[in-house]
């Protein structure tokens, strides 16, 4: 039998450790002003979508760039640290693994999926410091391959800037992406709206205040809302708005991957069966070439003379 006192400390012990989970921070990141990644749609299930976007932008990545290095050196040195007194408590080793955790948990990754606060719209924050180099890349590989790489995702869109859903605030923040597109040679360009949860930003004046930047940017610029080459993407999501500048991006089909991959497959399809009837024709006509240069047999050569000699009786 334990005594009384050991039983007691038990308890205590194991009512300290449950009461530390009861507060622990949470490890949800948000969506935040001056960040840069990838807005991405999805078809309800967000967490198999997440799942999609990690495997998709790691591995494209890696094509680019190379794969990600990730350093240790200053978890493996905490962890160095905390280790050198043997005699530590238990206390003292929970602490020191939990700061160990906590400082790897906080280096920056490559890709980091934030809270957006909206359903069916996931972000993607990048570290890159170009996210439409690697959005172009993969939908041009997607064109070419016909094969999109996810299931649950629908629209993959690179976002240059973040800001506040403010007119000054979208002004100022356009105004530094337009001097990188627009400002150098004439284009044509069009602007494509959309909101979600915020109904303070209407959609003409927005659209009137970036048409005129992008004008007084160069007095070249054109709008075509069929065939612009470049496309001002405008996103609000609740207290934030979104914007990038994307060439071709209605030839790509608005970077819907689904779509994408549809249209490459359709086209492959249809070359296949054009190769297919063309070979099918060539053949037909090797055959009726074949017959005609086949050797007659001795019965025909003598009822063509027998018809012959009737012919000149």
């Amino acid at each position: 039998m334990e005594p009384a006192i050991k039983k007691s400390k038990m308890v205590n012990n194991k009512f300290k450790q449950n009461k530390k989970k009861y507060f622990q921070q949470s490890k949800k990141q948000f969506l935040q002003a001056g960040q840069r990644g990838f807005l991405v749609t999805c078809n309800m299930n967000e967490k198999a979508c997440v799942r999609e976007c990690y495997n998709l932008l790691n591995h494209y990545a890696d094509e680019l760039y190379g794969p990600e290095a990730v350093s240790r050196q200053d978890t493996d040195a905490e962890a160095a640290k905390d280790g050198d007194g043997g005699d530590a408590d238990s206390d003292d080793v929970d602490a020191a693994v939990a700061k160990c955790r906590q400082i790897f948990e906080q280096r920056k990754l490559r890709f980091q999926n934030v809270d957006t606060g909206t359903t069916n719209c996931i972000f993607i924050r990048t570290q890159l410091e170009d996210p439409l180099a690697l959005g172009k890349h993969i939908v041009e590989d997607i064109t070419a391959t016909g094969k999109a790489m996810s299931r649950f995702v629908l629209r993959m869109v690179p976002i240059e800037a973040v800001c506040r859903s403010n007119m000054p605030d979208i002004i100022n923040t356009a105004g530094a992406l337009f001097d990188k597109h627009f400002l150098k040679e004439p284009t044509t360009y069009g602007i494509i709206f959309n909101h979600r949860y915020n109904n303070q930003i209407k959609r003409d004046p927005i659209i009137k205040e970036l048409a005129e930047l992008v004008n007084s940017k160069n007095m070249g610029n054109k709008v075509d809302l069929q065939n612009a080459k470049k496309s001002i993407v405008v996103e609000v999501l609740r207290g934030f708005c979104l914007l990038s500048v994307i060439d071709n991006y209605l030839e790509f089909k608005k970077y819907n991957l689904s779509e994408l991959a549809n249209a490459s497959g359709q086209k492959t399809s249809a070359e296949g069966e054009t190769k297919t009837n063309e070979s099918d024709e060539q053949k037909e006509d090797k055959e009726s070439e074949a017959q005609d240069d086949e050797p007659e047999t001795p019965a025909e050569n003598t009822t063509k003379s027998i018809e012959t000699v009737v012919a000149a009786n």
